[in-house]
Formats: structure tokens, C-alpha cells, sequence
């Protein structure tokens, strides 16, 4: 990602219930969820930047949380 290109811009949306923001990008399908509790300066462009920062690192570190099989039995 770099600043000025596509991938480095963002939209930052509110959640109804208060509980933090998503974070957009250039992918329509892609968004990163930041909580109140993750950023000290709730302005957007902060909360935008922590965003991508943590959309970054999930392509640089990944971290698999669930994997599921659902290949039949004995199959």
C-alpha cells in the first residue's frame, strides 16, 4: 500500500451501536474492523491509518483463526 495510490486510500464508517468503525479500501469486499479500545485518537484519518496499518499486517502476518473441514466422511 502506498499513500496516493488506490490501495492506500480508505473510508472510515461509524457503527450504529458505538462500538468502533470498518475500515475500507480498495477492495469493495475487504474491511477492517477497529475498536474503541484500539485508538487513542478517534478522529477518521487516525482511525483510518490504524486501520489499513492492521489490514497490512494481516497480508504480512497472517494468523489463521478458524479452519473448518467439510469434506464428507471417510472421504
Amino acid at each position: 500500500m502506498h499513500v496516493g495510490s488506490s490501495a492506500g486510500g480508505f473510508r472510515v464508517l461509524e457503527l450504529k451501536n458505538g462500538e468502533g468503525w470498518l475500515v475500507t479500501g480498495h477492495h469493495p469486499d475487504v474491511v477492517t474492523f477497529v475498536g474503541l479500545d484500539e485508538v487513542d485518537d478517534q478522529s477518521h484519518p487516525a482511525v483510518g491509518l490504524h486501520g489499513r496499518a492492521k489490514r497490512g499486517r494481516d497480508g504480512s502476518e497472517p494468523h489463521v483463526v478458524h479452519v473448518e473441514d467439510v469434506r464428507p466422511a471417510g472421504g
